[in-house]
């Protein structure tokens, strides 16, 4: 599918120069002294390299959304919506609001069933179904409420983007009691499917300058999708996934796994081709490399060990991975905005070097017929994985967002600079 794409602008650091002073008139009793000079302090970041900070100036959204569903239906009732959000509220705000309601129906989860099996009641499906409709909505019209207000700028796609990695795990860990697959493979086969579509999202993004959602995407056709999900599991109940089908050997659960699979093989050829046609070189296909190997670190350390996703290391796998793909993913986004023109292929190397020593040791217990270490420790272990991805995570989201609303003058959650009406 063809897209637009723009041309990458090179890196360029901002100029330290000062412009020279006006001449003072000479005295007739002392000569006139040359102004002493004085060097201009180097720009301090957090963690953008000073010398591409600038390039945060440059920055210019560029989007293509092919999508039927959004252009016909959810694009008149977003800019509805819109209209409804006033003007003194931050874009970034309306996307934690928005996100506000993913965290909720994630601690719901956790309470009523924190094996992520145990059925729901049927109202916290609905609940659910609404409050992922909620974000989708919300996040949909920040765009829109940053344009109304004045506020574009790359703060807002790091944080919109930011925010839709988190909602990515989430909402496979929030769906996975209403589909009944929280202790089995298919946990990791659903994960890894929606992870790969956001990947390949951005990844596509860094090399075209381009942000291309296609026919069938995961911010629009995929959250509905998973919202009809809820809805139907709140309808029928948790059972009707798993009912054979018009006396076929297939289950809607058979179908919606294929359907995932199917539509992760399309989004990487179409994302492969799109990249390929904009570099015009094979060489980018490399930067699949670090998502890959995070897949098949995580794949051998839960082949090798089983019994992990059933006594209780689902929860903390699944915590860890939200960090860590968050992290991933943000990395990426970031050398995007600031035109770095260096992949960050090593972008979370710690969250790796963690998963490796886990799979290490489990891989080494089955080769050797019998565990290395106690299942206690393993499940311990992958709950200080998590905490320490979260803290990593964290430190890297608030050093960002301050280096960005230090050098172009911002605020995150509000508007520090109002539009002036015309």
């Amino acid at each position: 599918m063809p897209s637009r794409r723009r041309r990458r602008t090179p890196s360029r650091a901002r100029s330290t120069s000062r412009p020279a002073a006006a001449a003072r008139p000479a005295s007739a009793s002392a000569p006139a002294e040359p102004m002493p000079s004085r060097a201009t302090p180097a720009r301090t970041t957090r963690i953008i390299p000073a010398h591409l900070v600038s390039n945060l100036r440059l920055y210019k959204y560029a989007g293509a959304d092919k999508s039927l569903v959004s252009r016909y239906i959810l694009q008149p009732y977003w800019t509805a919506l819109v209209e409804w959000v006033p003007m003194w509220m931050a874009p970034n705000l309306v996307t934690l609001i928005g996100f506000a309601f993913i965290v909720a129906n994630v601690l719901m989860t956790l309470w009523w069933s924190p094996d992520l099996v145990t059925p729901l009641p049927r109202w916290c499906y609905f609940v659910f179904g609404l409050g992922l409709f909620i974000y989708q909505s919300l996040d949909a019209i920040d765009g829109k409420q940053a344009r109304r207000t004045g506020q574009s700028g790359p703060l807002g796609e790091l944080f919109d983007h930011g925010c839709d990695a988190l909602n990515t795990t989430m909402s496979v860990l929030m769906v996975a009691p209403a589909l009944g697959y929280g202790q089995s493979p298919w946990l990791l086969v659903s994960l890894g499917c929606t992870l790969a579509n956001f990947y390949l999202t951005t990844w596509e993004e860094y090399h075209t300058g381009v942000l291309y959602l296609g026919l069938i995407s995961g911010p629009v056709e995929g959250i509905l999708m998973i919202v009809a999900v809820l809805v139907s599991t709140g309808i029928f109940g948790p059972s009707m996934w798993h009912q054979p089908l018009l006396g076929l050997p297939l289950t809607s659960f058979d179908l919606t796994m294929a359907a995932g699979i199917l539509v992760i093989f399309i989004n990487l050829a179409t994302s492969i081709q799109n990249v390929v046609r904009a570099t015009r070189s094979l060489q980018p296909i490399t930067g699949l490399a670090p998502f890959l190997v995070a897949c098949a670190t995580v794949a051998s350390w839960a082949f090798a060990s089983p019994w992990l996703l059933k006594e209780g290391g689902n929860v903390p796998l699944m915590l860890w991975i939200t960090a860590w793909f968050g992290h991933l993913v943000g990395t990426i986004i970031l050398a995007h905005v600031v035109k770095d023109e260096r992949f960050p292929y090593l972008a979370s190397w710690g969250n790796l070097r963690m998963a490796v020593l886990g799979a290490a040791v489990a891989v080494g217990g089955y080769l050797v017929g019998a565990p290395l270490v106690p299942r206690t420790v393993e499940v311990g272990y992958l709950y200080v994985c998590a905490a320490m991805a979260w803290i990593t995570y964290a430190r890297f989201a608030s050093r960002v967002i301050a280096d960005i609303c230090d050098e172009l003058d911002i605020w995150c959650l509000t508007i520090k600079h109002p539009k002036k009406q015309a």
